[in-house]
C-alpha cells in the first residue's frame, strides 16, 4: 500500500515540475572558474560558456590579465569572486566584467568589485544577482578553494546558498571540531533494507533532487516492487 501511495505522490511531483531546460552562461574573458555550485572545477579548464540547468546557481572565479602601470606592465590577478543567481527559460546569459587595462582600471575594480558585474540575458536585460569575495589571494585552484566555499555557504552571506556547503569541520571556541551535514545528491535512490521509514515528504525531496537517469530507476525499482508486493 506505502509502495502505491508512494508510486502516485511522485507522478503527481514529476507532473508538477518544469520542463528541466539548459541555459547557456557566458563567462568573461581572462577567467579562471574554481568553484561551480559548490564542486571544484577545475575539470572545465578554459571553458567560457557553460550549460546550466534553471534554478540557483553559484560561481567562484577569478580574473587574471596583463595591465600597464605606468611605464611597466605587470599581471594582475584578482581574489575569488562569489556570484549567485537564478537563471530560467532556456536563455543564454553573459556575465559582463569590467575591461582591466591600466593599474587605476584595477584600483577601481577592488574599490567596489561588485558594480563592475553584471549578468544581462539574451535580450540585455540584467538579472540579479547576490555578490562576496573570498579573502584569499594569488592564482588559486579548484581544490584550494572548494573547503573556503563550503565554510563560505554557511555563513549569512546574501551570496550563500546552505544547500552547497557539503560536510564541513568547524572549529568551536574549546578547540573541538564538529560537523555540519547538508543534503547532497544520492547516487542510489532506494534505501537499505534496514534504514528506518523515511516520510513521503522526505522521499520527495530525494526524488527531485536527484537527476533523470536516477529517478527512472528509482520509479522501475517502485514498478517491481509494487508488482511482487514488496
Amino acid at each position: 500500500m506505502f509502495v502505491r501511495r508512494l508510486l502516485g505522490a511522485l507522478l503527481v511531483s514529476t507532473l508538477a515540475m518544469p520542463v528541466i531546460a539548459d541555459n547557456t552562461l557566458v563567462l568573461p574573458e581572462k577567467t579562471k572558474l574554481l568553484v561551480l555550485d559548490g564542486k571544484d572545477a577545475d575539470h572545465l579548464g578554459s571553458k567560457k560558456d557553460l550549460s546550466l540547468g534553471n534554478g540557483r546557481h553559484q560561481l567562484v572565479f577569478q580574473l587574471k590579465t596583463l595591465v600597464r602601470d605606468g611605464g611597466d606592465t605587470k599581471m594582475f590577478t584578482t581574489s575569488p569572486y562569489i556570484m549567485t543567481f537564478d537563471l530560467s527559460g532556456d536563455q543564454a546569459y553573459t556575465i559582463n566584467a569590467p575591461r582591466l587595462k591600466t593599474a587605476r582600471d584595477t584600483d577601481k575594480l577592488s574599490q567596489s568589485p561588485k558594480a563592475q558585474f553584471s549578468i544581462t540575458n539574451a535580450k540585455g536585460q540584467a538579472i540579479p544577482f547576490e555578490f562576496s569575495v573570498l579573502n584569499k589571494s594569488g592564482l588559486l585552484i579548484g581544490g584550494d578553494t572548494v573547503e573556503d566555499i563550503q565554510k563560505f555557504n554557511l555563513s549569512d552571506s546574501p551570496a550563500a546558498v546552505r544547500a552547497m556547503a557539503g560536510t564541513v569541520y568547524i572549529a568551536n571556541p574549546q578547540g573541538v571540531s564538529y560537523q555540519v551535514a547538508q543534503p547532497s545528491r544520492p547516487s542510489v535512490m532506494p534505501a537499505p533494507a534496514t534504514a528506518q521509514p523515511m516520510s513521503e515528504s522526505m522521499l520527495q525531496y530525494w526524488y527531485n533532487q536527484a537527476d533523470e537517469t536516477t529517478r527512472e530507476r528509482f520509479l522501475q525499482w517502485i514498478s517491481d516492487s509494487n508488482k511482487t508486493g514488496k
